[in-house]
Parts: C-alpha cells; structure tokens; sequence
C-alpha cells in the first residue's frame, strides 16, 4: 500500500527512536558526542556535521521526494555551493538562469573566474539559446523557478528533460516555493 503525502509528513519518524523508545522523535541540543573508544567514533561527533535531529528530518523530506536520502544545509547558499562542489570540476560547464539570484550570479561568477569551473548563464525561457548552451554538454543545469527576485517562471519540466538529453544533472531552486 503506497502512503499518502500527508501520512507521510505527519508519520514520518515516530517510534523510531530504538535507544529509548520514544514516539516522537526528540531534538538533540548537544554539540558534540562523545566517542566509544580512541578514534572510534559514534554516528555523530560534531553537530554541525550532523546529529540525530537532522536524521530525522533528512530521512522525512527524502521519503516524502521519493529520494534516496536528502542534505539539509543552514542557507539556500549553502546549499547552491555544496550542489556545485559535489557535482562540478575544474573544465566542468555550469548552465545558469541569467537573472538567478544575486548572491548565486557572484557566487557562480567567482568560482568560475578561480578556475572551479565554466559557467554559462543564458536566459532559459528561451528554448534556442538553452538548447544552445546545451549542446556546450554541460554536467550540471541550475534552474530557478520562479526567479529571485524578478519572480520570472520557466518550465521545469522541459529544461530537465533537454538537460537529461545531454547528460546534465538539473538541480532546481525554488526559494520562494518552498
């Protein structure tokens, strides 16, 4: 039987606490963990690098996606740079809205400049100039939808789909969605 969204958000995480058998899942304050042994640690040893709260919750937004897991950051620009740190290499292309977020453009722009990798921003409401920018084979294809802060809207769907046709990982931002 497939579970409902609702079901899903509302469910997701109760009685999963084995160590004390808790029905909804507590929020873990601790910073740090201690380890069972020298250089053994737990499943976690720093809170900024996880802890059992985040767990939860990355398990939760990943069943409700259909995911196979899911990263929480602390910022949307966190998260734009880990995207491309995971995804990008040095020669790698970056295809990006043209009127993206600010703090993205000079992110993206930076980077670039540094020799992290190409980037190509291109109005992606313009079927010929994406599929142009496409044929460059890029490894990964922002889309923001809708824009920030123009509030612009392009369709997802056929951006991924012309980005899978040429190998891409599409990644989309949409801030003021979600």
């Amino acid at each position: 039987m497939t579970r409902k969204q609702a079901t899903i958000a509302v469910r997701s995480g109760l009685n999963d606490d084995e160590q004390y058998g808790c029905v909804v899942p507590p929020i873990h304050l601790s910073s740090t963990y201690n380890f069972t042994g020298f250089n053994e640690p737990r499943a976690h040893d720093y809170s900024r690098r996880g802890n059992p709260t985040r767990d939860v919750v990355q398990r939760a937004l990943a069943e409700l996606e259909g995911g196979a897991g899911a990263v929480l950051t602390n910022t949307g620009m966190s998260a734009i740079h880990l995207v491309t740190t995971v995804f990008l290499k040095p020669g790698d292309l970056l295809v990006a809205p043209h009127d993206c977020y600010g703090g993205s453009y000079r992110l993206f722009d930076s980077l670039a400049k540094r020799g992290c990798y190409r980037v190509l921003f291109v109005d992606q409401g313009d079927e010929q100039a994406l599929r142009a920018a496409l044929a460059d084979k890029p490894k990964l294809v922002l889309v923001e939808s809708p824009s920030n802060p123009l509030l612009r809207v392009v369709d997802i769907a056929k951006i991924c789909h012309l980005a899978r046709e040429v190998g891409a990982v599409s990644v989309v931002d949409n801030t003021f969605l979600s």
